[in-house]
């Protein structure tokens, strides 16, 4: 089960950054382009390309910030008291008279 997830995650990574590069390539070959005014096809699909880099760009941050958190959060942890789940008031004997 591991091995599929491994090659739909390498496959899915693979499509993201055709997506990226060909994108990137668009807009930079059909950037002096022979415009045709304000209905142009060409400067349309140029909008598209940079609205998909720049969604790709904070999808990609926001993937980058969550890891940063949970690695943080694991050091935290880490440095904090360890917590044992087997430790109950009961298995301690405290008497909780309050």
């Amino acid at each position: 089960m591991t091995n599929k997830r491994r090659i739909i995650s390498i496959l899915m990574i693979l499509l993201i950054v055709f997506v990226l590069v060909s994108s990137f390539w668009f807009i930079l070959h059909e950037t002096h382009h022979d415009c045709t005014g304000e209905d142009c096809p060409v400067c349309a699909m140029i909008a598209i390309c940079r609205n998909t880099l720049k969604t790709v760009l904070i999808a990609l941050l926001l993937v980058l910030s969550a890891l940063a958190s949970r690695s943080a959060g694991r050091a935290f942890v880490s440095s904090s008291a360890q917590f044992n789940p087997e430790e109950t008031p009961v298995s301690l004997k405290v008497k909780l008279l309050n």
